[in-house]
């Protein structure tokens, strides 16, 4: 096991508040790699691809089950459950099949689920995305409670960072476009597929 005491000592502490920081998860990212073993490389490689829609598969989900990382099966656990129920939410919404769009059959067996259907009831999209990234913070913080110097926070570090990059990206034309999407999901449009 690698020992990163150093790496993660100097990781500045991050905080999930939606306003404008100066942050770069690319500039992090970028020093963090450069101390890490090739076998965790291929992890923090993982957590990146994951960071595009068009990658999370049920090929993806599967293989992340079955990850030696921890973190890496736990995080894509959840994520793939709170995608899945989602889609289910949005399908009853419109009258459509859900099992047209999930990605293998929506889990409601896991604890943060009550929370999860009251956060998707929210009729504000900005409140609702930033109540989704909270579920998704504190999953991840609940992952590596027991973890201090390992692969497991630094992997952690950087989900947060992405979510943190996410909000200050976050400037009033792609707010726009983040309405934009929603009204398409409300309108039968979800990942491109017309319903």
């Amino acid at each position: 096991m690698d020992n990163y005491q150093y790496i993660i000592g100097s990781l500045p502490y991050l905080v999930l508040d939606y306003s404008g920081q100066s942050f770069s998860y690319k500039a992090f990212a970028g020093q963090i790699k450069e101390g890490l073993s090739k076998k965790d490389l291929r992890l923090v490689d993982w957590l990146e691809f994951s960071m595009q829609e068009e990658h999370l598969t049920s090929h993806f989900y599967r293989g992340a089950s079955k990850s030696k990382c921890r973190f890496i099966r736990e995080y894509f656990t959840f994520d793939h459950k709170i995608r899945n129920i989602q889609v289910k939410f949005l399908s009853k919404k419109l009258g459509k099949d859900e099992n047209l769009y999930t990605v293998g059959t929506p889990d409601t067996e896991f604890e943060e689920y009550p929370e999860l259907m009251r956060v998707l009831e929210n009729p504000n999209v900005i409140e609702r995305e930033q109540s989704l990234d909270h579920l998704r913070w504190d999953k991840i913080s609940g992952i590596t409670t027991y973890n201090y110097f390992d692969i497991d926070v630094i992997l952690a570090f950087l989900a947060k960072a992405k979510i943190v990059q996410r909000w200050i990206d976050m400037d009033k034309a792609a707010g726009a476009k983040l309405f934009e999407q929603f009204v398409g999901e409300v309108r039968g449009t979800f990942n491109g597929i017309n319903f």
